[in-house]
């Protein structure tokens, strides 16, 4: 499984975000929650809801002290999944849970006594792994609540995340293919998904992976690379 390192952090720090990825905040104070600004710099950006679930078109729910609880989890996620399958909001993912390593036990548990047995994701945070380790996390995640994020580091302006390349290229309002395509290429020997959309004019690779998802591409067999010849790739113009 293909993954992708992005970072997240609070409206107060966004100018401190590195290039690629990245995760903020639809709720939450001012200096916490991202201005249509925020969002326009970062497109493609992980939407995160910080309260206790009022934002049903967000990626995530923040599930920690003085955020939302597992029960709020348990409430949020069908109305999330519902959300995505109406296109609430197009580009909205589908519903992933923040929470600690610690908690997932419980959160899982809560999940399950509301008869929620799958279909929700977990964005884990556990500062005790290295970057091999989140990485192994996330590709061998598996299960009815399968792992996409793992965060592994925190930094004083933003947070270091590892995620499924296919969580975040499966998006609401999947486009319909292009009159007269989509058109089909392969990769050459070494290429790379950063090389591969800045080929096509795209600055963030998740935006062009969405693309991928989008116009029927497997996503799953384009890595961050180097990639193998011959694997194959779509876009809207030849």
């Amino acid at each position: 499984m293909a993954v992708t390192v992005g970072h997240d952090a609070i409206h107060a720090n966004v100018s401190h975000l590195p290039p690629g990825q990245a995760a903020g905040y639809t709720t939450g104070t001012p200096d916490i929650r991202w201005t249509s600004a925020d969002w326009d710099a970062h497109r493609g950006a992980v939407r995160i809801c910080q309260d206790t679930g009022s934002d049903h078109a967000a990626d995530v729910l923040d599930v920690e002290r003085y955020a939302a609880t597992n029960a709020d989890a348990a409430a949020w996620a069908p109305r999330a999944q519902a959300a995505f399958t109406a296109v609430t909001r197009a580009g909205q993912r589908q519903p992933a849970v923040y929470t600690s390593a610690s908690n997932v036990t419980p959160l899982v548990n809560a999940l399950i006594a509301q008869n929620i047995r799958s279909g929700v994701h977990l964005w884990v945070a556990n500062w005790n792994l290295t970057d091999a380790q989140a990485v192994a996390e996330v590709q061998n995640a598996a299960g009815p609540f399968p792992i996409v994020g793992i965060q592994w580091h925190s930094g004083p302006y933003y947070d270091t995340n590892v995620f499924s390349a296919t969580w975040l290229a499966r998006v609401s309002a999947a486009a319909p293919p292009p009159a007269g395509g989509p058109h089909t290429h392969l990769t050459k020997a070494g290429d790379t998904v950063t090389r591969l959309a800045a080929s096509r004019g795209y600055t963030d690779p998740a935006e062009w992976l969405a693309l991928q998802a989008r116009l029927g591409a497997d996503t799953r067999k384009l890595g961050s690379g180097p990639l193998p010849a011959g694997i194959e790739w779509l876009s809207i113009s030849p």
